[in-house]
C-alpha cells in the first residue's frame, strides 16, 4: 500500500512539473508571435507592448537582442526615431555574434542617415568595416557609405566607395556632373548687394527678390533725400536710422542666404540623380 501511494505521489509531482514546463514554454512564445503579427499589420504600438512584455518576463532569454531589434524596427516604422535609435543600439549590445552585430549596426546606420545624424552613421559603418564582415555585409556597408557621402555632398569620397561597390559608366558620369555643379559665392553676392541693393539676388537668378530689394531701398532712399531737401532733418534721420539701414543690411543678408539656397538646391538635385541611379543598380537582378 505504501509503495502504491509513493508511486501515485511521484506520478503527480512529475505530471505537475511537466504541466508547469509546458505552460512556461507556451507562455514564452505568444508575446513574440503576437508582436510580430501586430507589426506586420501595422499596429506598431501594440507590437511594442508585446515585445516589452516578453522582455519583462524573460530578461535573460538569448533572443533579447533580437526582440530589441524588432522593437527598434517597430518604433522606426511608427516614426518614433529617437526611440528606434535607442532600441537598435541596445539590440547591437545584446547581439549574440559578430555577424548579427554587424547586421544590426547596418540597420542602425540606415536609421541615423534617415535622421541626418551623418557623423554617427559613419561611425557605425566604420565599426562594421573594422570587423571585416562577410562579403554580403561588406557590400551593404559600401553601399550605405556611398549613400552617406552623397547625402553630405562629398562627391569624390562617394565616387571612390562606389567604385569598390561596383563599376557603372552612368554613375561615373553623374559623379562628374555633381562635381561640376555650379556654385555661387556668398562674398560676391554680399559685395554686389552693398554696391546696389538687389544685385546679389540677381547674381543667383532670383529676379523677383532682386527687383523687390532694389525698389524698396530705392523708395526709402528717395524719401530720405526728399526729407533732406525739404530740410526735415529729423525725418531724414528717422528714415535712415529706422528704415533705410535696416532694409539695406537685410538686403545683403538675404542675398547671402539666396546663395546658400542656390548652392544647396543644385547639390540636392545632383544627389537625387546619384541616389536614383544607385537604386536602379540595386534593383537590377
Amino acid at each position: 500500500m505504501y509503495k502504491i501511494l509513493n508511486n501515485v505521489i511521484s506520478l503527480f509531482l512529475t505530471s505537475t512539473v511537466l504541466i508547469f514546463c509546458s505552460f512556461t514554454a507556451s507562455a514564452e512564445e505568444p508575446p513574440l508571435s503576437l508582436g510580430r503579427h501586430l507589426a506586420e499589420v501595422g499596429n506598431y504600438d501594440a507590437a511594442i507592448t508585446e515585445y516589452k512584455r516578453f522582455l519583462f518576463f524573460y530578461p535573460d532569454d538569448p533572443r533579447v537582442g533580437e526582440v530589441y531589434y524588432d522593437i527598434g524596427l517597430a518604433y522606426r516604422a511608427g516614426g518614433l526615431w529617437t526611440e528606434a535609435l535607442a532600441a537598435l543600439r541596445t539590440a547591437t549590445h545584446y547581439a549574440m555574434d559578430q555577424e548579427t552585430k554587424s547586421e544590426y549596426q547596418l540597420v542602425l546606420a540606415v536609421t541615423l542617415i534617415a535622421t541626418k545624424n551623418y557623423d554617427l552613421a559613419e561611425l557605425e559603418l566604420i565599426k562594421v568595416m573594422l570587423r571585416n564582415p562577410a562579403a554580403q555585409l561588406h557590400r551593404r556597408m559600401l553601399f550605405l557609405k556611398a549613400v552617406l557621402y552623397i547625402y553630405q555632398f562629398r562627391w569624390e569620397e562617394a565616387r571612390n566607395v562606389g567604385r569598390e561597390y561596383m563599376t557603372d559608366e552612368r554613375l561615373e558620369a553623374l559623379f562628374d556632373a555633381a562635381a561640376d555643379t555650379p556654385q555661387k559665392s556668398a562674398n560676391v553676392a554680399s559685395v554686389l548687394s552693398k554696391i546696389l541693393p538687389g544685385l546679389g539676388h540677381l547674381y543667383v537668378g532670383d529676379w523677383r527678390d532682386g527687383l523687390n530689394a532694389l525698389l524698396l531701398n530705392g523708395a526709402f532712399g528717395f524719401l530720405t533725400i526728399d526729407a533732406i531737401l525739404d530740410e526735415h532733418y529729423t525725418d531724414a534721420a528717422l528714415w535712415v536710422g529706422l528704415v533705410l539701414l535696416r532694409y539695406y543690411r537685410g538686403n545683403t543678408f538675404r542675398a547671402e542666404i539666396a546663395v546658400e539656397q542656390f548652392n544647396a538646391r543644385g547639390s540636392r538635385q545632383a544627389a537625387e540623380a546619384l541616389l536614383q541611379r544607385l537604386q536602379e543598380i540595386t534593383d537590377t537582378p
